[in-house]
């Protein structure tokens, strides 16, 4: 769907409530999300790696798989796609690169972390963060260089799990500086830690609520009292759907039919991914 969606999300950021979604990783995640009436969408980059190639959130995606997918999900909604662009995907040219690459296919923007080759998964163990300055660097060269300013720079650290909790708040401030528009603290561990982050932070931030990983789970009222601005549920379709498959699967597996686990029918299904407005279309043309 055409739309300006980095336009679209600096005015939602501009409004008094949190900016919130689900993430999602397809066209059916993303169709149905959106029918629900979210503000914003959210590529999770663990959905794409499942989805797309079928591995684990270690690193193992290229940037090409990863635009490629939120240029499909985009394409397909009318509100704005926030994109993982994991690490930037190599140097300070390469981060340019891929800031210009998400801003040609269209998304509201894209958050960018301080891990290091390879990355992987905020919430698993294992993790190495580049140096402070590097980040900072990366930070700059992507606020600075993007083609349209309105495109928003999300800068994210992983420090919290490497190093401590004051170093990924120090993080979060050099990018400020640096020109990202929001900040986005990876895995805080207890409440206590939540609260701080929006209180000290001197710039909007955003909070990833992967339910069931080291961060404690919060209700988007709660979240919002606390001060972010943004927060989004990367695991809530990806986890959702893979389990609801393998359930499915075993009852046909057992049972050598699927009447009992599947609801609705194909046509249930197509109007879910646009059967009704691809229709029209094609009456108003016939």
């Amino acid at each position: 769907m055409l739309m300006n969606a980095p336009k679209v999300l600096r005015e939602l950021l501009a409004g008094d409530d949190l900016v919130w979604g689900p993430g999602v990783y397809d066209g059916i995640s993303a169709r149905i999300a959106q029918s629900v009436g979210f503000p914003i969408l959210y590529m999770t980059g663990a959905g794409t790696a499942a989805s797309r190639i079928g591995q684990p959130d270690l690193g193992l995606t290229t940037a090409t798989e990863m635009v490629g997918n939120a240029r499909m999900i985009q394409s397909v909604i009318e509100v704005p796609l926030i994109a993982d662009a994991d690490h930037g995907y190599g140097g300070v040219i390469n981060v340019v690169r891929t800031v210009h690459e998400f801003e040609q296919v269209g998304v509201g923007g894209i958050h960018i972390e301080d891990q290091a080759f390879p990355k992987r998964c905020g919430h698993l163990q294992g993790k190495v963060v580049i140096e402070r300055a590097e980040f900072k660097k990366r930070i700059a060269a992507a606020a600075a260089e993007r083609w349209n300013k309105d495109f928003v720079l999300i800068a994210r650290t992983d420090a919290r799990a490497v190093i401590n909790f004051e170093e990924a708040l120090a993080r979060v401030e050099d990018a400020f500086d640096a020109g990202a528009d929001i900040g986005f603290l990876e895995a805080p561990q207890s409440v206590e830690e939540i609260e701080k982050i929006a209180k000290r932070a001197s710039g909007p931030m955003l909070l990833n609520m992967a339910t069931g990983g080291r961060t404690p789970s919060l209700t988007r009222d709660e979240i919002k009292q606390m001060g972010f601005k943004m927060a989004v549920w990367p695991g809530v379709c990806t986890r959702t759907a893979s389990f609801a498959i393998r359930q499915s699967l075993q009852a046909l597996a057992e049972k050598g039919t699927d009447r009992d686990s599947i609801a609705g029918g194909p046509e249930d299904f197509f109007r879910m991914v646009g059967l009704d407005e691809v229709l029209d279309l094609a009456d108003r043309y016939s």
